[in-house]
């Protein structure tokens, strides 16, 4: 069961993102920086993760009131018997791909089986063992780090890797794109849904308006943060520097380009309203999930998908 969120009412709303400071939560910052969550009549204090750190889980022990995380991940920690609720899906589009040398023996994803495979654990792989699983591969599970240098040393032949973040750093480390082969997992079926906000679910029938306000808030967040790329790439740098994140400006960058993507979809594409998360893009998640018997049973998408509105009761605040 989650705890109750007994904060008090005019107390700062923690709102904890799922890994350290980077573009990956660049609209987050800005609905800081700009003040917009001051003017939805918010105080809101953002709280960074570590590897070790599972919002999800500060979420059902009572130490944040919102939280991001994977649609997938928050599908089982319902089945857990977690109550949350997602309020936005924010990322419509899955970044996550495995990478290995083009002039490997590995051509198709078929030829993984055998191969050394760096996988990150826990609920971060949930998309890649389905992946494996459809596709009948058996591969050798080496745990990855957040480092890339296995990859390099040889220490892998498959290399797990998000578009924004690790297959960037390849090319940084010097590594020509044509080197590469790069397997998505999206063009595979696997088109998971990825970052969304999350509350529990006595957070968003008990304080509606609250969730609205702060929803409200994070989309004009990310849609500045998407529009004054520069602008927003300072203040990334500057949360970066004070946590002693090891980055720079350029990988940033490219992050946030390729974030706004999967937010926002290429040029010419038909986007989804910010928030919005499809019954058919659900279902499909929940039911890879049972089909590989990560789940017991799903919630109904009812459950778990409770968007909000202004029009959500004032006094709920």
């Amino acid at each position: 069961m989650l705890a109750a969120d007994t904060s008090p009412s005019d107390a700062p709303l923690v709102l904890q993102l799922h890994w350290y400071p980077q573009a990956q939560f660049a609209g987050y910052m800005m609905a800081e920086e700009k003040g917009f969550f001051r003017k939805a009549g918010l105080t809101v204090k953002l709280r960074w993760s570590d590897a070790g750190e599972k919002p999800f889980e500060q979420l059902a022990e009572g130490r944040c009131q919102f939280c991001t995380g994977w649609l997938c991940e928050a599908v089982r920690e319902w089945d857990a018997g977690h109550r949350l609720v997602n309020v936005a899906q924010v990322f419509q589009r899955s970044s996550t791909l495995l990478v290995t040398w083009n002039d490997s023996s590995i051509k198709r994803p078929e030829d993984i089986s055998g191969k050394r495979v760096g996988l990150w654990g826990g609920n971060n792989d949930i998309q890649t063992l389905t992946f494996f699983r459809r596709r009948k591969i058996e591969p050798i599970i080496v745990p990855q780090s957040a480092s890339i240098v296995p990859f390099l040393r040889g220490a892998v032949d498959v290399a797990s890797a998000m578009h924004y973040n690790e297959y960037h750093k390849f090319i940084e480390a010097g590594v020509s794109p044509d080197r590469l082969r790069v397997f998505s997992l999206a063009d595979y079926g696997l088109d998971f849904p990825e970052d969304g906000l999350y509350c529990t679910a006595a957070t968003r029938r008990d304080r509606a308006a609250t969730c609205a306000a702060l929803v409200a808030a994070c989309r004009q967040g990310w849609n500045y943060a998407l529009d004054h790329e520069s602008e927003t790439l300072n203040v990334v740098m500057k949360h970066c520097r004070a946590t002693g994140a090891r980055t720079n400006r350029n990988h940033q960058q490219w992050m946030l380009r390729s974030v706004g993507v999967a937010i926002r979809g290429q040029p010419g594409d038909t986007t989804a309203p910010f928030g919005n998360l499809s019954a058919k893009a659900y279902g499909s998640v929940a039911q890879m999930l049972r089909d590989q018997h990560l789940l017991r049973a799903s919630p109904a998408f009812e459950q778990l998908y409770q968007p909000v509105s202004h029009g959500d009761n004032p006094q709920g605040r």
